[in-house]
């Protein structure tokens, strides 16, 4: 007999660690646009949402009850309805979201608005956005936080 076996194997496996699963992004009350970018290296997740009054939220929602303690006035008349029009320009409410699962270290965006009684949510990949959705992305971008 041999005293020189290999040890048994055990049953534990190490899985690799996954940044957690983002719920779906959500158009809260009163709402026009939500965005959300998030992913890449460092995992990252920037969210603002843009009120038909001018506010812009950042990281969610606006939840101040007073008047007093809402999110001051970022965008004016002007840059509401370009953003309304583009919205109508590049066909959002009938467009469909990517289908899979992002590649790891892939950007993420989610947008989610509402015209009237239209609403729909859009969610595409970094190097998957398609030129109609340019112009969008163009504007909502440029109302994000810089890093």
């Amino acid at each position: 007999m041999q005293t020189d076996s290999a040890p048994e194997p055990t049953l534990e496996t190490k899985t690799p660690e996954t940044t957690p699963k983002l719920e779906p992004l959500q158009l809260p009350k009163g709402a026009l646009i939500a965005f959300r970018k998030s992913g890449g290296a460092p995992a990252s997740t920037r969210e603002i949402v843009l009120y038909p009054d001018g506010r812009v939220s950042f990281g969610g929602p606006d939840l101040g009850k007073e008047m007093y303690a809402h999110v001051p006035r970022k965008m004016n008349d002007a840059q509401i309805a370009r953003l309304r029009k583009t919205l109508e320009h590049v066909n959002f409410f009938r467009m469909e979201s990517a289908q899979g699962e992002p590649p790891p270290d892939v950007l993420l965006y989610e947008i989610v608005a509402r015209a009237g009684n239209r609403v729909n949510s859009v969610a595409v990949f970094d190097g998957a956005i398609s030129d109609a959705l340019t112009p969008l992305f163009q504007q909502l971008s440029a109302l994000m936080p810089k890093e």
